[in-house]
């Protein structure tokens, strides 16, 4: 590859705008970099989420957790965790499914609490 000797080396400290106010290095991103606006979106998101949780009734609670492995559990079958309550499988699917609507709904309604967003 042929290199003209007159190419200037352009620095990341370099202006690339005529105004003298867009240097190099802030218009290139390190894609393997999280981005600060991600990790507050993410923060908030948890904090809404251990919100909306804390809301629940505490049997309800204990199987999402318990069954999404969330908050340090781990992740177990439905009929684990029925074994656990005293409850068949299929009470632990009634109970888990109007727990995820009761979140779904909680968190729909904190959703304008959100500062950020991922998009």
């Amino acid at each position: 590859m042929w290199i003209p000797w007159l190419m200037k080396e352009k620095s990341l400290d370099d202006f690339v705008d005529h105004e003298g106010e867009t240097r190099l290095s802030q218009l290139m991103e390190d894609p393997g970099t999280a981005r600060p606006e991600d990790d507050v979106f993410k923060k908030e998101l948890v904090e809404l989420t251990r919100q909306a949780l804390s809301e629940l009734p505490e049997r309800e609670r204990l199987i999402l957790l318990k069954r999404f492995g969330v908050m340090g559990n781990e992740e177990m079958t439905l009929e684990e965790i029925g074994k656990i309550l005293g409850l068949s499988r299929e009470r632990v699917r009634q109970l888990e499914k109007e727990a995820k609507m009761k979140l779904r709904e909680r968190l729909g309604s904190l959703r304008r609490q959100l500062q950020f967003s991922l998009t």
